[in-house]
């Protein structure tokens, strides 16, 4: 009775469920109707969406995922088509109905070779075996296995309906390989036997697009369009000859079909993006290169490892990013593919340039050169990387080509800063100039200009460059910013100042233009408000070195030397390779007398970057400072081979080299840098001084003699050779040559060479009357005053030096050198306020000798001679050499031994 009562219940819950069952296939059955409605009429994602609701009521509903991996393929969706098309093939579908989807999902994602290996022709349907062998000979295609990709193409053509689709993959392989008469051939017979083939049409017009024809090929790709709008490759095609043909209104034509209806293709956008920068839109192409660089990084690595069009397409879209790792990631492995190609050296030449790796960008550029002989675009990144590692002749020579070539308002940009590099400062200014006629009001024309014009000392033509530039786009911060500095240049602080404050109403995060008002508070006097400014700054973002590296400035200008060294103590343990905070660290210790300090902060600088000569030039000053000649003989060794071909750090080398007497070294660094640069005005001016200090005076005078052929060194010859007849001991002569130096050049060289000569030929108060001509011009030039100072001093012209020095002192109370000096004179006109003006010296500058010096011998004239006699000691052993220091305290030793008596 049980069992009958069980077998009951059972066939009630069968018969129960039959409904249901029934009722929820045909609900599956109706959402699949629905979802092949939608994809006939191109609704995706609509039909997407049903499908799944048809999974969902019947999971293993076979022609629904047969239709999901149909509809996930028309997408572009290729990794979720492989996904579904395995469900149905494990549930059982044939596999005459699944293998060409699945072979296209391993295509599309790149899985070239696996399709090779995994599906075949054989056992399929005529229009199945022809599909198969299509894909087949596509991803032979990609491999470059051109004869085999033949051989599928010949199976495909004898397959009835196929020989055109078959001779225009031929004619794609011919052309591939070089075959253009057989290309053409093929491309031909397919158009005789099917005349509306869109493959057809696309390949006869790949072969005139190869050919340069882009009439042409625009035209059949039209055809081709016409057979099939939907055709994806004749699109791309026809919408990137548009583009080259500045056709814009058709090229948006074909980039809006594009955008609609192959959203997915990442090459549709990129064509997008070029149009937009076109149009001016910066915004819009900006969108569109990161809608490549998004959907590129959503394909697998497989598919983008298969694709060569893509690893460039990304290297292209996200170099247009200044995104360079990620550019690179692409762009070398399609380089080291094809390392015969020369746009793809060139991209690749520029990132390392934007890098600052200039010997790489050299190495990848020549090549791209000799591909290519006399392209401009090469030729200006040589010229730029060039420029990089100080080697502006060669720049210039590159740029000079590249301007013959085209003649383009950034080569002549690039031209002028190679000239301005190489010392031709008219001539650099001169193609400049050019540059900024080329483009007028283009920032990257003006701003070079402005800058060489703010070098020279103009700011008035620099405030009209960048006033030009505004108007055009008065958003631009860094404009803003640069607007101040030229206004500041030109004498209008209150302009600088507005322009500034313009700048960070804009962007109140740009640092810059905070740090540029707060220097300007300095320069005003307010100090305490450009304090603030800086601790502004740090508040906000309390890592920024520059606000620190200024705040370190002002606290040792003011005197807080403890305050500037917790400054960059701060910046310097800040992770990072930046060596500024040590480099501004070494050389405050170095002023102050700290030389041991000094040399361990230089050695840090050199440990964090072992090749850079800012950080061992650091170390042989501090070498040098210790006398330890040989430690900075084999630095500045290191640094003139580490410095490559920069003519500019070799010179500062060279320098050094012939304080400590390593004059052979010198000599080869001078040489290197002239190698490189045969016209740098710094490195011949230090070769004729070499020849003057190795006593070589012809040579000097054959040197100088050069240098006046030069009309930019002409300056510089007539003050050689006042140095050279001071050092042959012709006084006379060495005014007279001081003299046209100056007539011709009336700058501070010249100035002080001139009072140089006339000290030394006993022309004490022709040397005055110099300086107090200068500072009736300059009158808040310290250093002229101390000169005047000085004169008035070989006279013994006490009121008239007490006059000078008390106006040093009161335009600047952290002048130790003028309080030392107005001590003197005091104690020789017997003013006992010499002492606190001595005292004051040394409270500013307590390792200077001759401040020790006149301290403890004010005190010993003053009967305080115990109390001079430490700080006459401490000179002595600071200057043991000095003959007036050992006078002194020979005296003060004198009195006290007699006192004691």
């Amino acid at each position: 009775m049980l069992k009958r009562t069980l077998i009951v219940s059972l066939l009630a819950g069968l018969t129960l469920s039959f409904p249901v069952r029934a009722d929820r296939e045909a609900e599956a059955a109706r959402f699949y109707e629905d979802a092949l409605t939608r994809y006939g009429r191109g609704d995706d994602a609509g039909a997407i969406i049903q499908l799944k609701n048809a999974l969902k009521e019947e999971p293993k509903m076979l022609p629904a995922l047969v239709l999901l991996g149909q509809v996930h393929l028309h997408r572009g969706e290729p990794a979720a088509a492989e996904r579904v098309l395995a469900d149905a093939e494990r549930l059982g579908a044939a596999r005459a109905e699944l293998a060409v989807l699945q072979a296209r999902a391993y295509f599309d994602q790149g899985k070239v070779r696996l399709l090779l290996e995994r599906f075949g022709p054989d056992g399929l349907a005529p229009q199945a075996r022809l599909e198969m062998l299509v894909l087949r000979t596509r991803a032979q295609i990609q491999l470059s296995q051109l004869d085999a990709a033949l051989a599928s193409a010949r199976q495909a053509e004898t397959i009835p309906a196929g020989a055109a689709r078959a001779l225009a993959l031929q004619a794609q392989i011919h052309l591939n390989a070089g075959r253009v008469q057989e290309a053409q051939a093929a491309a031909q017979r397919a158009l005789q036997l099917a005349p509306r083939d869109a493959e057809a049409w696309t390949m006869q017009a790949s072969i005139a697009h190869a050919q340069g024809d882009l009439a042409g090929a625009a035209r059949d790709y039209g055809r081709a369009l016409e057979y099939q709008p939907q055709y994806l490759e004749a699109r791309l095609a026809r919408a990137g000859i548009w583009l080259d043909l500045k056709r814009d209104a058709e090229a948006r034509t074909d980039i809006d079909f594009l955008q609609k209806h192959f959203s997915h293709d990442p090459r549709g956008a990129y064509l997008r993006a070029l149009y937009h920068a076109r149009q001016g839109d910066g915004a819009a192409s900006r969108a569109a290169m990161q809608d490549v660089t998004r959907t590129l990084g959503q394909l697998s690595p497989e598919f983008l490892q298969a694709s060569d069009q893509l690893k460039l397409l990304g290297g292209l879209a996200h170099h247009a990013l200044g995104e360079f790792e990620r550019a690179k990631s692409y762009l070398v492995p399609y380089q080291e593919k094809f390392p015969r190609e020369p746009g793809v050296r060139k991209l690749l030449g520029s990132i390392y340039l934007a890098e600052r790796q200039f010997d790489r960008a050299i190495a990848m550029l020549q090549p791209a050169l000799r591909a290519q002989p006399g392209d401009a675009q090469t030729l200006s990144l040589l010229g730029s990387a060039y420029m990089g590692q100080g080697r502006h002749a060669q720049a210039t020579q590159m740029f000079q080509e590249a301007a013959q070539a085209q003649d383009t308002s950034a080569i002549q940009t690039g031209l002028g800063l190679s000239l301005l590099g190489a010392g031709q400062r008219q001539a650099g200014l001169a193609a400049l100039l050019r540059a900024y006629e080329l483009a007028p009001a283009s920032a990257e024309a003006g701003v070079p200009l402005a800058l060489a014009y703010l070098k020279r000392g103009e700011g008035k033509p620099a405030v009209a460059i960048i006033d030009t530039i505004l108007r055009r786009d008065p958003g631009n911060v860094s404009l803003h910013n640069l607007l101040g500095v030229a206004r500041l240049a030109a004498g209008d602080r209150p302009g600088a100042r507005s322009a500034y404050v313009a700048a960070i109403k804009g962007a109140p995060g740009f640092y810059a233009a905070h740090l540029n008002l707060a220097r300007l508070d300095e320069a005003d006097g307010q100090v305490e408000r450009a304090r603030q400014r800086y601790l502004g700054i740090l508040k906000v973002k309390p890592d920024h070195v520059d606000a620190m590296l200024e705040l370190a400035r002002l606290e040792e200008q003011v005197g807080r030397a403890p305050e500037a060294v917790r400054w960059l103590e701060k910046a310097a343990g800040l992770k990072g390779q930046d060596v500024r905070p040590r480099l501004a660290l070494h050389g405050l210790y170095l002023r102050s007398g700290q030389v041991q300090r000094a040399l361990d902060v230089a050695r840090d600088a050199q440990a964090i970057a072992p090749r850079d000569p800012g950080a061992l030039l650091a170390l042989a000053d501090a070498q040098i400072a210790l006398g330890n000649a040989d430690a900075a003989r084999a630095t500045l060794r290191g640094l003139a081979q580490g410095a490559a071909f920069d003519a500019a750090w070799l010179t500062r080398a060279a320098a050094r080299q012939m304080q400590i007497g390593d004059t052979d070294a010198a000599a080869y660094s001078l040489g290197k840098a002239l190698l490189a640069e045969p016209d740098h005005v710094s490195a011949l001016v230090l070769q004729a001084r070499l020849a003057i200090q190795q006593g070589r005076f012809a040579d000097a005078e054959r040197q100088m003699q050069a240098l006046q052929q030069r009309s930019h060194a002409q300056a510089a010859a007539r003050r050689l050779l006042g140095e050279l007849r001071q050092v042959q001991g012709r006084k006379i002569e060495a005014v007279d040559a001081w003299r046209a130096a100056y007539a011709a050049d009336r700058g501070s060289d010249s100035l002080f060479g001139l009072y140089g000569a006339l000290m030394a030929s006993n022309q004490a108060r022709e040397a005055a009357r110099l300086m107090e001509g200068w500072r009736t011009l300059h009158p808040a030039d310290s250093a002229s005053g101390h000169a005047l100072g000085e004169a008035w001093l070989a006279l013994e012209d006490w009121p008239r030096a007490r006059a000078v020095y008390l106006d040093l002192v009161g335009r600047d109370a952290r002048d130790a050198r003028a309080y030392n000096n107005l001590a003197h004179v005091l104690m020789r006109q017997g003013d006992p306020g010499a002492l606190g003006h001595a005292e004051r010296a040394r409270a500013l500058a307590p390792n200077e000798p001759q401040v020790n010096d006149t301290l403890g011998w004010i005190l010993v004239q003053q009967g305080q001679t115990e109390k001079g006699l430490r700080y006459l000691r401490e000179a002595a052993l600071r200057a043991p050499d000095d003959p007036v220091i050992r006078g002194h305290l020979d005296e003060a030793l004198a009195k006290t031994r007699g006192t004691r008596r």
